[in-house]
């Protein structure tokens, strides 16, 4: 008891003395942070409301966001009915796209939480050759910058692997971010003791029973996290649809499509339409599962 409350005494007396040198860049921060979060609000809100609003009412005032009489659903009409690419037979349509997307977003993700999970458990927990050229690798594959090779890996995909306009190529250009994943699954896996393992080993558990049973189970708040930052990344990615699947875009290229197609007075408007339809599916992906994310932050599962 005496060594509690005297820690507890020494931290009240570094409260005391700090506290009030603190208070002045703590109000300051304070600020920061909410003038950074109500930009972002107000971004959302004004790409929002400008979407339900006339072209002609747009140009003349582009913030006049809270005269709900101009709203109209014309440019989300425009959005889901204008049809963006394909041929007349065969149109393609944003919610195409949007299938797409989702179908590329389904297996990026399951590979992203499957392989890095694996091969970043095996690295942790076991001794093997080569498992210092795994870490090298894969922290050379996280600095090298993506554009830098752009040519390179086009003319690969197109003339050696003729993966350019399938899912496949997508998919395999997606691979190029598990080298992050890898390295966080095996720092999360290092820091579990090895106990758990040898107990079920002694119960007749094979390794892989170990790993599936005990281990993958515990890093699921990063599982969640892996999964909704691979979510977004997809979603959003305009530039490697744009240049490996051009005739079956994703949402982010059909957007841009349909910009590029419109007629000039049409436009922005549909464009506004079609960047606040993705920024809603992000947002409500986020919203479930914020308390995944908050918790694996807090128990350390992004720090390694």
């Amino acid at each position: 008891m005496k060594n509690l409350e005297a820690t507890s005494n020494i931290d009240m007396k570094k409260l005391r003395k700090y506290a009030p040198q603190d208070l002045p860049g703590r109000i300051v921060l304070f600020i920061l942070m909410w003038l950074v979060a109500l930009t972002y609000i107000f971004m959302y809100v004004w790409l929002l409301f400008n979407s339900f609003r006339k072209s002609a009412d747009f140009n003349i005032n582009t913030f006049d966001i809270f005269n709900f009489k101009q709203f109209t659903g014309e440019n989300w009409k425009h959005l889901f009915t204008t049809q963006i690419a394909g041929t007349a037979r065969n149109p393609v349509y944003i919610y195409d796209t949007v299938v797409n997307t989702f179908v590329i977003v389904a297996i990026q993700i399951l590979l992203a939480i499957t392989i890095p999970a694996l091969t970043g458990y095996v690295v942790a927990k076991y001794r093997f050759k080569g498992k210092k050229f795994i870490l090298n690798t894969s922290i050379f594959a996280i600095i090298v910058p993506t554009v830098g090779n752009l040519a390179t890996t086009y003319k690969l995909m197109q003339d050696t692997l003729h993966l350019t306009n399938s899912f496949l190529g997508i998919i395999v250009m997606g691979a190029g971010g598990f080298g992050f994943g890898f390295l966080l699954f095996r720092n999360f896996f290092a820091a579990i003791p090895w106990d758990y393992a040898e107990s079920a080993f002694l119960d007749g558990a094979s390794d892989l029973q170990v790993f599936l049973r005990i281990f993958y189970p515990q890093a699921l708040p990063l599982l969640v996290t892996i999964a909704i930052t691979t979510f977004i990344g997809a979603w959003n990615d305009y530039m490697t649809a744009y240049i490996y699947l051009p005739e079956r875009p994703t949402i982010a290229l059909g957007v841009y499509q349909m910009f590029s197609k419109m007629e000039n007075q049409l436009r922005i408007p549909v464009a506004l339409a079609g960047m606040a339809f993705m920024a809603t599916i992000s947002l409500v992906v986020y919203a479930c599962f914020n308390k995944v994310i908050m918790n694996s932050v807090s128990a350390g599962g992004l720090k390694g």
